[in-house]
C-alpha cells in the first residue's frame, strides 16, 4: 500500500479517514481519501448536510475497515449509504445495536459488501466497512439535519463543518481509538456547496474561515426561478485541490431569525404534516447590586498554541469589563489539577487585583497535562462566596472522554446550588469544540443560565463578552 499512512495500535497520532488493521498486524494503515463533496441547505435556523466521500483499497487482498467521523450538536443522522465502484448502493437502516451487529456479521461471512455504524458517544459514529476488494473504491454517503447556533448579532446564525476530532483525555469507550479528520492531507479535490433560504431578505452573509464564492438569488436551476424572491436566496461554494485545515464556519444575517416561528413541512408519500415550532426567550434582567466571577481556564495540552492564545484574550476582556463596584472574582487554571490565582478566596475588583490577575493571565501556559474538568468545576463550586450570586466563566475546548461524568458535576452542583449560581462556556479557537459542541447544548438543558459562544482563530472577541 504505497499511498498509506501507519500508525502504532495504542498510540493517539492523527489517523486519517477510512483505516484497517492488515491481518496479523498490530498497525493500522489508513486509506487514501479520493475526494470529498459536501452540499448543505440552509433554511432558517435549520440545515441538511450531504456528506461524501470516496476512499479506495489500493493494496493486494480483501480488508474490512473502520471509520469514524463526528456529527454536530443537535444533529441526527437519517440517511447512509455506501456505493460501490460498480453504481450498486448499500442502503442503511436503523436497528438495535447487537442485532445491527448480528447482520452485519453474517452479510460479512457470505462475502457480502456490508457496512455497520455504531454510535461511539454522543457526538462520534464509527462505521464498520467490510469486504473492500483490492483495487475497488466505496463511497460513503451520509445525510444529517441538523438545528443552528445563534451568532453573537442579532437575528444571525451560524452554520459550522468540523475538519476533524480533537485528541481526547481519559478511557475512550469501545476500545481502540485514534483520531479522525473529516479530510486527509491526501484528499486531492475538495468541494463545498451551501444553499441558502430564508423569509426576510438576506442582510449579510460571511464565512470568517475561509475565501468563498458567494452569489445572490435562487439556484437558477429550479423550475420556478422566476417566482422566487431574489434577495432571500444566497448560494455559497467552496472549491480546493487542498484539504482543509481548519473548521468550515459560515454567518447568515436576516431579519427576523430569532424570532419565534412555527414550519410545516409536508411529507413527500404520506398523508402527514412535521411542525418545528422555535420560541426565542427575551428577559430583561436587573443588574445586580453585587456579585462573584469565577473565570475556569483550561491549561491542558490540548489547548497548546492558538487556542490558549485566544482563551487568554478573551479572558482579559472579561476581566477588563467587570462591574467597578461590588464585584469579587477569582481566577482558576485546570489540566490535571487546579489552581487558583488567590488560594484563600476571590478578591474585591479594584485596579491593583486587576493588574495582579492581568499578569497571572499573560504567564498562562499550556502546560497543565490531561482535561480533569469535573473536579476543577468541583473546586470552584466549593469554594465560591455564599453572600452573594457567583457566574463561572469555563473557557475550555472540552477535550475529555468522560462527557457524562461532566455533566452529571454540572447538573448536581446546580442542583444544590441557589438560583444565584450559574455557568458560561467559552470555546477558544477555530479548532475548538469540534467534537463537543453538544457539550455546552447539553449544559444548557441541564442548568439555570448559560452562555455559549464559538469563535474562528481570526474573529474578534464577540461584544457578548462584555455582557455576561
Amino acid at each position: 500500500m504505497a499511498r498509506t499512512k501507519q500508525i502504532a495500535r495504542g498510540q493517539i497520532p492523527l489517523l486519517w479517514g477510512l483505516y484497517c488493521y492488515p491481518r496479523g498486524s498490530s498497525t493500522s494503515v489508513s486509506l487514501p481519501l479520493l475526494n470529498v463533496r459536501v452540499a448543505a441547505s440552509i433554511k432558517e435556523l435549520a440545515a441538511e448536510v450531504k456528506l461524501t466521500q470516496t476512499y479506495g483499497n489500493d493494496g493486494s487482498v480483501p480488508i474490512e475497515a473502520v471509520y469514524a467521523f463526528p456529527v454536530p450538536a443537535r444533529a441526527s443522522v437519517y440517511s447512509f449509504a455506501m456505493i460501490k465502484q460498480d453504481g450498486s448502493r448499500v442502503v442503511g437502516r436503523i436497528q438495535e445495536k447487537r442485532e445491527a451487529r448480528e447482520t452485519y456479521e453474517a452479510a460479512i461471512s457470505e462475502g457480502k459488501q456490508a457496512a455497520l455504524m455504531e454510535q461511539q458517544t454522543p457526538d462520534v459514529f464509527q462505521l464498520a466497512v467490510g469486504n473492500i476488494q483490492p483495487r475497488e473504491q466505496v463511497t460513503i454517503e451520509l445525510i444529517y439535519a441538523t438545528v443552528l447556533s445563534e451568532d453573537e448579532e442579532n437575528d444571525s446564525i451560524r452554520f459550522h463543518l468540523p475538519v476533524q476530532i480533537g485528541s481526547r483525555y481519559g478511557q475512550a469507550p469501545g476500545g481502540h481509538w485514534q483520531v479522525y479528520s473529516f479530510w486527509t492531507t491526501d484528499s486531492p479535490f475538495l468541494d463545498i456547496s451551501v444553499g441558502v433560504e430564508t423569509v426576510a431578505p438576506i442582510a449579510k452573509i460571511g464565512c470568517p474561515s475561509h475565501t468563498v464564492s458567494t452569489e445572490l438569488g435562487p439556484d437558477p436551476a429550479l423550475s420556478n426561478v422566476a417566482e422566487l424572491p431574489f434577495s432571500n436566496y444566497a448560494r455559497v461554494s467552496l472549491s480546493s485541490e487542498s484539504a482543509l485545515d481548519k473548521d468550515f464556519v459560515l454567518t447568515v444575517k436576516s431579519a427576523g431569525l430569532d424570532a419565534p416561528r412555527c414550519i410545516a413541512e409536508l411529507h413527500p408519500i404520506y398523508d402527514t404534516v412535521a411542525l418545528a415550532l422555535t420560541l426565542v426567550p427575551r428577559f430583561k434582567l436587573p443588574d445586580l447590586a453585587r456579585q462573584e466571577y469565577i473565570f475556569l481556564i483550561d491549561r491542558s495540552g490540548s489547548m497548546e498554541g492558538d487556542r490558549i492564545t485566544a482563551a487568554k484574550k478573551a479572558l482579559v476582556v472579561m476581566l477588563r469589563s467587570l462591574p467597578a463596584k461590588n464585584s469579587f472574582f477569582q481566577i482558576a487554571s485546570f489540566g490535571n489539577t487546579c489552581t487558583q490565582l488567590w488560594e484563600d478566596g476571590s478578591r474585591p475588583y479594584n485596579q491593583m487585583t486587576l493588574e495582579n490577575a492581568t499578569q497571572h493571565v499573560d504567564g498562562m501556559e499550556a502546560n497543565f497535562g490531561g482535561t480533569e474538568i469535573r473536579h476543577s468545576l468541583a473546586r470552584c463550586i466549593e469554594t465560591r462566596r455564599t453572600d452573594r450570586p457567583t457566574a463561572i466563566f469555563l473557557l475550555t475546548d472540552g477535550e475529555a472522554w468522560d462527557l457524562d461524568g461532566v455533566l452529571n458535576e454540572v447538573t448536581d452542583a446546580v442542583a444544590k446550588a441557589p438560583m444565584q449560581a450559574y455557568l458560561t462556556h467559552l470555546g477558544p479557537g477555530h479548532r475548538q469544540l469540534r467534537v463537543h459542541r453538544d457539550v455546552p447544548g447539553d449544559r444548557a438543558r441541564r442548568q439555570r443560565h448559560l452562555y455559549a459562544c464559538w469563535r474562528t482563530r481570526n474573529e474578534p472577541s464577540p461584544a457578548k463578552l462584555r455582557g455576561c
